[in-house]
């Protein structure tokens, strides 16, 4: 049997999920009792703080009723107690504030770019079950871009970063669009004069504060044009295939 496209992204991001393990829960009790619980009809569920102290904290999506992941917020507002808005980080939508989730005129809606997808108040006694039986954690997606460079021929250079702060794990990818590949590092030198992530085919040089990259391989050096990570936020995650069929926890991902 072969699966229609939009199933089959949604069968592989599902198994996606499965496949990673959840990260340590978080403690929510302080705002248990006050969370909404919202529904698209399709299994996903959105738990929000609308109102109140906290709010910038308290904005999680599950796929499945059992596990839910908070949602980096960096903007929004709210009128009183009549309607809200939560901007959160999806780099896969261009324009930052394309993707958010908020209550106007007694709806709920989640927008991903253009695409508006309505939400219900699940029934109050289901509510409270579900919060109390489920897992809270914190964001799921645990790298950051670091990184990026091409040549003139096409070949894209991406590394990413994890995000704890301190974290020396970085991830080396090289390719044409759409294609990319990660390639094993076998040493990694990262100080105030830039950085340099070595693997078994070549050397990733990067001078930071000078926006010099280059391509070192059996000694011959090909410069590289830096590009600008904040400027192609969208490019890295969506088009350079990088993270294709990585799920990153935020309501996006299956909508």
């Amino acid at each position: 049997m072969t699966l229609p496209p939009a199933a089959a992204l949604v069968l592989l991001l599902r198994l996606s999920l499965a496949a990673e393990p959840a990260a340590d829960p978080i403690d929510i009790s302080a705002v248990r009792e006050k969370l909404v619980v919202v529904e698209d009809g399709q299994g996903h569920y959105i738990a929000v703080l609308p109102f109140g102290d906290s709010i910038w904290d308290h904005l999680y999506w599950s796929q499945d009723g059992r596990d839910f992941y908070q949602q980096r917020v960096f903007g929004g507002g709210s009128s009183g107690t009549e309607s809200f808005d939560r901007s959160f980080w999806e780099p896969r939508v261009r324009g930052r504030s394309g993707a958010s989730f908020g209550m106007h005129d007694a709806t709920y809606k989640l927008w991903c770019g253009e695409r508006a997808t309505e939400f219900k108040p699940l029934e109050q006694g289901k509510a409270t079950a579900m919060v109390g039986g489920a897992k809270f954690h914190p964001p799921r997606w645990k790298y950051r871009a670091y990184a990026l460079a091409r040549d003139d021929a096409g070949t894209y250079y991406y590394v990413d970063r994890r995000r704890d702060e301190g974290s020396m794990e970085f991830r080396l990818y090289s390719g044409p669009r759409g294609s990319m590949k990660p390639l094993k590092m076998v040493n990694v030198v990262s100080d105030s004069e830039g950085d340099i992530f070595s693997t078994k085919a070549g050397e990733l040089r990067l001078v930071l504060d000078k926006k010099e990259s280059a391509w070192v391989q059996k000694g011959k050096r090909q410069q590289l044009k830096s590009l600008p990570v904040e400027d192609n936020v969208a490019l890295i995650y969506s088009d350079l295939g990088v993270y294709t069929g990585q799920p990153l926890g935020t309501p996006c991902d299956l909508l």
